[in-house]
């Protein structure tokens, strides 16, 4: 996680980004969540040399109202932040592809924390993977951006 300044810079351009109030808002519970709990601060401060992508597939639970693909996207698009990308990869329905800076476990963990305290992002079952890069599929965009 980006410390001090940078990190609430991070959350500033992300609310500039999405134009929704209520998805503003949501990055906004999404900082104060971070900023109160010392072990999700711990795992999101972890820093690697070299870009990592981790893929992470997800099901909702079945005629769940409350759940948004949209902001499981969001929560996504903010964690890869916050490690310094530039942006989730789509390569297929239900499967994203984000930078990542600690473990796998780091990020279930921080998964499950997020699915406990937002009801738009509690989902059935998660699977995290290692993605390959560049990855090997069909009528997918092979270009996915690291910087």
């Amino acid at each position: 996680m980006p410390e001090g300044d940078t990190f609430e810079l991070t959350f500033r351009r992300l609310r500039r980004e999405f134009s929704a109030k209520t998805k503003r808002t949501f990055l906004t519970d999404m900082q104060g969540q971070i900023e109160e709990d010392t072990d999700i601060q711990r795992i999101l401060s972890k820093s690697r040399p070299e870009p990592r992508y981790i893929a992470v597939t997800f099901d909702r639970w079945k005629n769940d109202n409350n759940f948004s693909y949209s902001y499981f996207d969001m929560l996504l698009v903010a964690l890869d932040a916050l490690s310094g990308g530039a942006g989730i990869y789509k390569p297929s329905n239900q499967m994203r592809a984000l930078r990542w800076n600690g473990s796998r476990r780091d990020l279930m963990q921080v998964l499950r924390y997020f699915a406990r305290n937002n009801a738009q992002v509690r989902y059935r079952r998660a699977l995290i993977l290692p993605f390959p890069l560049p990855p090997v599929g069909q009528r997918i965009d092979p270009n996915i951006h690291m910087r």
